[in-house]
């Protein structure tokens, strides 16, 4: 017998090969198409909500530019209720807030943040609306609130000015000395990014200068 096979053989062995691993083989293709096909609705959707929620936020902005109260609450709303997974409904969810504030519906205000704080993608967004909340509580003078957001700050960059409101909360709560080393840590963490503070700094010098006029007063009284 030849060890070579003849032309019809093999078409005989081709049919019994497909005849026996056909149906799997068209299973896997069509898996491969629909998730090709899938991949690329998805792709597409992304790009159309993506779009949708950019064109939406430009009029945000221009109504914010405007001072149009009843389009920036139209508008946010919109992205926050129809785009919430996107960085567009965080944005509006911040501009919201902002409006709040302006507005005195601070428990409002402070929701929003929180969500924004507690849930966004995005990590600069996260940090902001932490110290936005800060920012609120140091209004209400919930300084020990406020001291404990910042603890949850986790990213370097945004230290300096962490550490200022830091020195800010101590000098309402008249501890001066706490107050100059969280400046002095402001303005060190500044230079470290290359930037200067002349406020910060006039701040400091100013609070050292009047620390050591009380400090003189007292050891006068004392030696009186």
């Amino acid at each position: 017998m030849s060890v070579y096979m003849t032309e019809e053989e093999q078409i005989q062995a081709i049919k019994k090969w497909w005849s026996r691993y056909s149906s799997p083989i068209l299973v896997v293709l069509s898996v491969l198409m629909l998730s090709v096909s899938g991949y690329r609705y998805w792709i597409w959707h992304q790009e159309k909500v993506t779009a949708e929620a950019s064109t939406l936020y430009e009029h945000l902005m221009q109504s914010f530019s405007n001072h149009d109260v009843k389009d920036i609450r139209s508008y946010s709303n919109q992205l926050i209720n129809r785009y919430s997974q996107t960085i567009y409904a965080d944005a509006a969810r911040m501009t919201l807030a902002k409006l709040n504030v302006e507005k005195n519906h601070l428990e409002l205000a402070k929701s929003l943040l929180q969500t924004v704080a507690i849930h966004s993608k995005n990590s600069a967004f996260k940090q902001i609306a932490k110290i936005r909340l800060a920012r609120l509580m140091i209004a209400n003078k919930q300084f020990a609130e406020a001291l404990d957001q910042f603890a949850v700050i986790d990213d370097s960059s945004y230290m300096t000015i962490v550490n200022e409101l830091k020195g800010d909360i101590f000098v309402q709560q008249r501890d001066y000395e706490q107050a100059i080393q969280a400046y002095k840590q402001a303005i060190d963490q500044a230079k470290a990014q290359g930037i200067g503070n002349l406020f910060l700094e006039m701040k400091t010098n100013e609070l050292a200068a009047l620390t050591q006029s009380r400090n003189i007063q007292q050891t006068v009284v004392k030696t009186a």
